[in-house]
């Protein structure tokens, strides 16, 4: 499944899939909804999983970001938009991995606004960071999509 485009002598073959919109926007509102329901989830850190006030805001916050740009800016800043906020993932499940090593608290390990209590809390950051870098810098769109144009692969 794809498109193949020629352009005189150069053949270029487009895998369609996870563009940048469509990760912006699947997972804008699954951040969203993980943000909002962090303010309404009485969440303990004994439980199976704790989202804090602070993690909830920054999840609400990358959520709603990453909805507005997947919508409204064009392809090139929404391809920088998503390495960013990939990198920011990646930089918060590696933290969380490393300072598990050094820190052995029933209570999780507190890294300013994310306070990560399990390993699979991180493992779903890395998974975050990788899928936003992966499809950030994984050419697959024919058109562009920008404002306005009525263009979206």
């Amino acid at each position: 499944m794809g498109m193949t485009v020629s352009y005189g002598t150069v053949t270029k073959h487009y895998s369609k899939g996870l563009t940048n919109r469509r990760c912006l926007l699947i997972f804008g509102a699954v951040l969203t909804a993980a943000g909002i329901l962090g303010f309404f989830d009485s969440s303990n850190p004994q439980g199976i999983y704790e989202i804090g006030v602070g993690q909830s805001i920054a999840y609400l916050v990358l959520g709603l970001a990453s909805l507005a740009v997947g919508e409204v800016w064009n392809s090139d800043y929404k391809r920088v938009f998503l390495g960013i906020e990939g990198l920011f993932f990646l930089v918060i499940a590696i933290a969380g991995f490393i300072a598990a090593g050094f820190v052995n608290s029933d209570y999780g390990i507190n890294l300013g606004i994310f306070h990560v209590q399990h390993p699979w809390e991180n493992a779903v950051h890395l998974v975050l960071g990788a899928i936003f870098i992966g499809t950030a810098l994984y050419p697959r769109r024919f058109r562009d999509y920008s404002f306005a144009s009525n263009v979206s692969d």
